[in-house]
């Protein structure tokens, strides 16, 4: 009788750790693939970002011009091209 619950432990004690290792597995797959995946929208959102920021700057000056010229003043403010590139 205690050879045989303690074989039955054993088995058990194998297939539970086998399981553990399985799920540890997978959830590793999937941190791993949410990681790649967060990277990448990182990168989206901050190429989104310079687009924006390069945009924003763009309009400001635009606006600046067409208060000038609205004022009647013909000096314009100098628009630095690295903004829009």
């Amino acid at each position: 009788m205690d050879t045989a619950m303690t074989l039955n432990w054993l088995e058990t004690r194998r297939i539970t750790n086998a399981r553990v290792r399985q799920d540890e597995q997978a959830r590793i797959l999937t941190l791993t693939r949410e990681n790649a995946r967060l990277a990448e929208e990182t990168h989206r959102l901050r190429q989104q970002y310079q687009d924006l920021a390069a945009s924003t700057e763009i309009w400001i000056r635009l606006y600046e011009a067409a208060l000038h010229r609205a004022n009647g003043t013909t000096a314009m403010p100098e628009v630095s091209m690295a903004l829009v590139n």
